[in-house]
């Protein structure tokens, strides 16, 4: 689509992703993930910071990825990208519900109740 020779600069408008933030948050999990092994705790609370140390380290993981996604979609675009594509959106309409089986079971019992008044008359 465009010259794929050129390499972005330094001041380009792309965002890319945080690594920094990244490393900095990870490895102070992973850092007290391995003290845990070498200190020596009862097997419970050793099996505990484990399991919560590991949640921590993938949650973070998690938040990361979510928060730099346009980063990443954004990484391989060039610069003319947006003057050479064409995105297209079409909107779609909800359609109205339809009567369920459960609306006609509703109304049922009060026919039915008038049915009675009247025969009991």
């Amino acid at each position: 689509m465009c010259d794929t020779t050129h390499r972005g600069v330094q001041g380009s408008a792309v965002a890319r992703p945080r690594w920094g933030l990244l490393y900095g948050t990870a490895l102070p999990q992973l850092a007290a993930l391995g003290a845990v092994e070498v200190v020596q705790s009862p097997h419970a609370v050793r099996i505990m910071l484990r399991c919560l140390l590991a949640l921590g380290v993938f949650a973070t993981m998690s938040v990361w990825l979510r928060a730099n996604r346009s980063a990443f979609d954004l990484q391989n675009w060039c610069e003319c990208a947006p003057e050479r594509m064409t995105i297209r959106v079409i909107e779609s309409r909800r359609p109205q519900p339809a009567a369920s089986p459960l609306d006609r079971l509703v109304l049922a019992p009060a026919l039915a109740e008038d049915e009675r008044e009247v025969a009991t008359r």
